[in-house]
């Protein structure tokens, strides 16, 4: 009885710390986005938010490595590193796409695509998507136009939830193998 109460007990003990941390990544993550937004106005803000973004994996590892260290005394197998990885970052990426329906549903009001259509439109850009896509810029934008008026902001954050949450179990592999301490 006591075998499974203590495994019990760290089970709830991994989750809780996994919750923390992916609590931890996603207000990055969020900040992120934001700085991404905020690029289409700021060139700097995109840089100081791909900063952040790469910091956010760094971070996650780091505080994998901790829970390893100071919880469960310095041991973890691969498979239960991999496991802390991958519930972190899907906690992350719950709260990702939390602020990501929060801002296309409430903030964003066309923003985006306004914007979008605005950088097509400039010449070089306009050069640069015929040279790249084979295609003319008006019809890009018609597309944009047409696609953006029907995606509604849910079906957007489930998206970007799905990709994160692709992305975060293949991230959370080699940062598995990377903390596995026997």
């Amino acid at each position: 009885m006591d075998i499974n109460k203590s495994s019990n007990d760290e089970y709830r003990q991994f989750t809780a710390f996994a919750r923390i941390d992916g609590a931890i990544i996603g207000v990055m993550w969020v900040v992120s986005f934001f700085c991404f937004i905020g690029n289409l106005q700021m060139p700097m803000l995109g840089l100081a938010g791909m900063a952040i973004g790469i910091y956010s994996i760094i971070l996650a590892a780091m505080r994998l490595r901790k829970f390893r260290d100071r919880i469960l005394g310095g041991r973890i197998s691969f498979g239960k590193a991999t496991l802390y990885s991958i519930m972190t970052y899907f906690y992350a990426t719950i709260l990702m796409a939390v602020g990501q329906y929060v801002y296309f549903q409430f903030i964003d009001q066309g923003y985006m695509v306004n914007q979008t259509i605005a950088m097509l439109s400039m010449p070089e850009t306009a050069k640069a998507v015929t040279e790249v896509y084979g295609m003319d810029p008006k019809q890009m934008i018609a597309i944009l136009q047409a696609t953006m008026g029907t995606i509604r902001p849910i079906e957007i954050a489930f998206q970007f939830l799905t990709l994160n949450v692709i992305l975060g179990i293949i991230i959370s592999v080699p940062v598995g193998a990377l903390m596995r301490k026997q």
